[in-house]
């Protein structure tokens, strides 16, 4: 295997077994490289700036200083490094909080083997994942125009939901475009509209907002 066509990946995780199992996942296929490792989450920032990875798995258990706070750092200096986060916690609103602070993927420690790895090369291509187990978490339908609760101010199209759940996804406007068979600029124009009804300033607060509105599903 090349290394210089490799996906370069760095492990974060306070547990020993969690980081040599992950390693031996990543050992398994072609086309991955894991160029360090660490236990103490004050050193990631450090050890990413040193071993340029493209996907840095941080672990949530992990010991040290906030795990928010290194994501955050990670995210303002980093901005190009994609995040992987794995955890034990099946709870709707932290993945909510962690993907309104930039990260690329969740995934549970219970996700199997090719979860991992699908969820590695699915990032590194600038989309978002979300292993199985965290997609059950949430059974709410997608709302429709007509099932939106009374009091809710946000009134959307069949198309717009559609839409929205494309952009959910982490697919560019020409992508949606070749998925929904509408030009990429009415797709572009589809997104501005719904970055206004949700007064969004960005995909993530788009997606978050969405998400909260039961618009969306993850």
């Amino acid at each position: 295997m090349s290394t210089n066509s490799a996906i370069r990946v760095f492990i974060a995780d306070t547990h020993y077994l969690v980081r040599q199992g992950l390693k031996t996942i990543f050992a398994g296929p072609d086309g991955f490289e894991v160029v360090g490792e660490t236990d103490d989450l004050s050193q990631i920032l450090n050890l990413v700036e040193e071993t340029q990875p493209d996907v840095v798995v941080v672990g949530l258990n992990i010991q040290g200083v906030s795990v928010v706070g290194i994501i955050e750092e990670l995210r303002r200096q980093l901005p190009f490094k994609k995040i992987l986060v794995l955890d034990t916690n099946e709870d709707a609103n932290e993945i909510v909080r962690l993907l309104s602070m930039g990260v690329h993927g969740y995934i549970l420690k219970q996700c199997d083997h090719q979860e991992i790895i699908d969820a590695v090369n699915t990032i590194v291509q600038g989309k978002n994942f979300f292993c199985s187990n965290v997609l059950k978490l949430n059974k709410t339908p997608l709302k429709s125009m007509s099932q939106v609760d009374n009091d809710s101010t946000i009134r959307l199209s069949e198309r717009e939901i559609e839409i929205l759940e494309l952009i959910s996804q982490g697919l560019t406007n020409n992508e949606i475009a070749d998925r929904t068979f509408i030009s990429s600029h009415t797709v572009a124009s589809h997104r501005k509209s719904l970055m206004k009804k949700f007064g969004a300033k960005n995909n993530v607060d788009l997606v978050i907002s969405a998400i909260k509105e039961n618009f969306i599903a993850f």
